[in-house]
């Protein structure tokens, strides 16, 4: 089986998890799919996370390959695009490095791909756990929603999917996404270098798919970490750092975006749905800015942009950070405004 090409391959990022990553790996050891490989790309650990892997080779008989980076790059974005790079799957299952799979997982979704000749069949439900060992299959709990137990097809273009997209119907994680790899590299969809880089990477996926596949398998377990990034960054108080985690995907995503709509006809001559895209990625950012960031002054926000971002915004930086700060500024408002409106339906009932 090593000499055979795999129908799937496990693409895992891994940076320091020494705690977690012996779980993932037992995990896909014990598919009841055989034929796969699991490439995990380490992306310059400093704990034991390489060694352990390493230890675990010869169980997979050829199937697990170990690369490591040349230098950290600070997120899973590249690390993900040298696993896609250097696999050979029929299709490419991405993991992040903390989590686990159930054991029918890949042969559910690898079969229900094969049945609907799918670019990507996508998971509406999974389990979210938390603890060590065996607390961790202990404590799981379904989430996510499906209106049926069927498998739903959307094969439409661009104008069935689009509504779709802006109500958050599809969930970025590329780990509830079971994808073909000719479909990715023939349309050069990759991890951009950016916070949240999901959100761009599953929005050209729903762009380009021609067959998306939405399936009621629950596959996949992710872990709730009360030290993950995300959670670090909500619990930081105002700071550069973590200013500037979340306002990148804006700053350095946008034109990106800006350039893969003006290649599809469906948004190329659309003001107003190029706008809604644009629109909806950037309240997701502004929105967390203010939950994180509501109760400090907000000139606290705009020097905080402006410093963090000072290169790539050249001689813009004082009018968007003003911009950026003005807009959150707009949602307090509208939030105290939401606030005062809800207490006087109270008092008048």
């Amino acid at each position: 089986m090593a000499n055979e090409l795999p129908l799937v391959s496990v693409i895992v990022p891994m940076y320091n998890c020494e705690k977690y990553i012996e779980l993932l790996i037992d995990s896909v050891l014990v598919q009841t799919l055989e034929n796969f490989e699991l490439i995990i790309v380490d992306d310059c650990s400093t704990d034991k996370s390489y060694e352990i892997v390493k230890s675990h080779v010869p169980q997979f008989n050829g199937r697990l390959r170990l690369i490591k980076m040349r230098k950290n790059s600070g997120g899973p974005s590249l690390p993900r695009n040298k696993g896609l790079e250097i696999s050979r799957g029929k299709y490419v299952f991405f993991m992040d490095n903390d989590d686990a799979i159930t054991n029918t997982a890949l042969e559910d979704l690898y079969s229900t791909a094969e049945k609907f000749e799918a670019d990507v069949v996508i998971c509406k439900r999974y389990m979210e756990s938390t603890g060590e060992g065996e607390d961790f299959f202990k404590n799981v709990v379904p989430l996510g929603e499906m209106q049926t137990n069927n498998t739903n097809k959307i094969t439409g273009g661009l104008a069935e999917k689009f509504p779709y997209w802006l109500e958050d119907f599809f969930l970025v994680y590329p780990w509830l996404k079971f994808v073909r790899r000719d479909f990715l590299i023939e349309n050069d969809i990759k991890f951009l270098p950016v916070v949240q880089e999901d959100s761009f990477w599953t929005f050209e996926v729903i762009c380009l798919s021609e067959k998306m596949i939405l399936t009621p398998h629950i596959c996949y377990i992710h872990r709730d970490r009360e030290d993950s990034l995300t959670s670090t960054a909500v619990r930081t108080t105002l700071t550069v750092k973590s200013m500037r985690r979340k306002m990148d995907r804006l700053i350095n995503g946008f034109k990106h975006l800006d350039n893969f709509m003006g290649r599809l006809d469906f948004f190329k001559n659309d003001i107003e749905k190029r706008y809604a895209v644009f629109d909806h990625m950037a309240m997701q950012n502004l929105s967390w800015i203010y939950r994180v960031h509501g109760n400090f002054p907000i000139h606290s926000i705009f020097a905080n942009l402006k410093e963090a971002f000072k290169t790539e915004m050249g001689n813009n930086d004082a009018l968007i950070s003003y911009l950026v700060a003005n807009s959150v500024a707009m949602i307090k408002l509208l939030k105290r405004l939401h606030g005062a409106l809800e207490e006087t339906k109270l008092q008048n009932q």
